[in-house]
């Protein structure tokens, strides 16, 4: 049966900025299915993108964003995410089993893709703009 409830809460980082959810998974002998279900998300999304065959070891992102939310989701391989926000930082690994990272408004984030298999998928709350990029973390 799959899991259709909202998002549940994990680690919490910069006052909620930057957050782990669980997202509503199904696995089975034929795969794993992740349904989301756009109304139970916390931020209605405007646009997806996806970030796949990154080498292993590459570094992506190094930035955040004036306004607007974003949900990262790994859906192969593993990633590490560094979040900054002021003078605080924090660590954290993306996996395909694992929650989803919320990310709010003024958070910096790098990803480093550490499979040669990794895929990053991503909700965002605003369309596509270069010029909302913080691209230094203070």
């Amino acid at each position: 049966m799959i899991n259709t409830a909202a998002p549940v809460l994990h680690s919490t980082w910069f006052e909620g900025r930057a957050r782990l959810i669980d997202l509503p998974a199904h696995s089975d002998e034929r795969g794993n299915l992740l349904p989301l279900d756009f109304d139970k998300l916390p931020f209605k999304p405007r646009r997806a993108f996806a970030v796949t065959q990154a080498p292993t070891g590459s570094i992506r992102g190094e930035h955040g964003h004036r306004s607007g939310e974003q949900l990262l989701i790994c859906l192969q391989g593993k990633i590490s995410i560094l979040l900054r926000k002021g003078q605080e930082e924090a660590n954290t690994e993306l996996t395909p089993t694992g929650p989803g990272l919320l990310l709010g408004a003024g958070v910096w984030c790098r990803q480093t893709y550490l499979t040669a298999d990794s895929a990053l998928f991503v909700l965002a709350s605003e369309p596509y703009d270069p010029a909302s990029y913080v691209s230094t973390w203070d």
